[in-house]
């Protein structure tokens, strides 16, 4: 079940979910506040919370709203999109066959009649930043596997926008097809940070030694990938 509610300048969303323990405040990429809270939890607790937070959610959502603008999709002709770590051109024009190739940082479309649309657009490009996903996770998942001492886990790719990976009481991994927009390095590092999760499942302090152990400089990689939640956005 959601509601709307509004405190001050700020306009949430709240969803009560039975499973919920705690109340959790998200701003989403596009500035929307995202509030999670148990089923039976008043709207009192919930605002109190935003309140107690409202300065540092006025400001995130202003820096979501800039980066929105800045780094939000045209789907046109000449429009860039994160891949592999390095910016790639859309490249349309008009064609004999309906056509999507990756050439030299350029995504080559052709089309025939009208130019697609946002929304066919970014079906092809999913695909192949899923495509692309699987190929360059599955041998980082056996090598981490194996500096680790671990069983290679089952893993899915699948279109999350929210999460980067995550990893399941059951040991499988899942991975966003967004991950194909990191460099190889960012790549790696988010490969080991799900993987930790079958060593140590929650955040702690032995998750964190845990990475520091198995990459020191675990820290610049987590910041560099929350930097490009925006720009590795492919939602229409």
């Amino acid at each position: 079940m959601e509601t709307v509610g509004k405190v001050g300048t700020i306009t949430y969303t709240l969803s009560r979910l039975r499973r919920c323990k705690n109340i959790t405040v998200r701003v989403l990429g596009n500035g929307e506040v995202r509030v999670s809270a148990p089923f039976r939890e008043p709207v009192i607790s919930v605002e109190r919370v935003i309140r107690a937070n409202q300065k540092k959610l006025e400001n995130t959502i202003a820096i979501q709203k800039q980066e929105h603008e800045l780094y939000g999709h045209t789907w046109k002709d000449g429009d860039t999109f994160l891949f592999h770590g390095k910016a790639h051109t859309l490249s349309m024009k008009p064609g004999l066959w309906d056509t999507l190739a990756l050439e030299d940082g350029v995504f080559a479309i052709t089309y025939v009649g009208k130019p697609p649309t946002k929304e066919t657009l970014s079906y092809a490009l999913k695909e192949l930043y899923r495509e692309s996903a699987r190929k360059r996770i599955d041998p980082l998942v056996r090598t981490w596997a194996e500096r680790l001492n671990l069983d290679v886990p089952p893993l899915t790719i699948r279109d999350s926008k929210k999460r980067w990976g995550s990893c399941s009481s059951r040991g499988n991994l899942n991975f966003s097809l967004r991950s194909a927009s990191l460099s190889d390095e960012d790549l790696s590092y988010l490969v080991l940070h799900e993987m930790a999760h079958l060593v140590h499942f929650d955040h702690g302090p032995l998750f964190h030694a845990f990475l520091t152990k198995h990459l020191p400089s675990w820290k610049e990689h987590q910041q560099k990938i929350f930097s490009l939640q925006r720009r590795a956005d492919l939602t229409p």
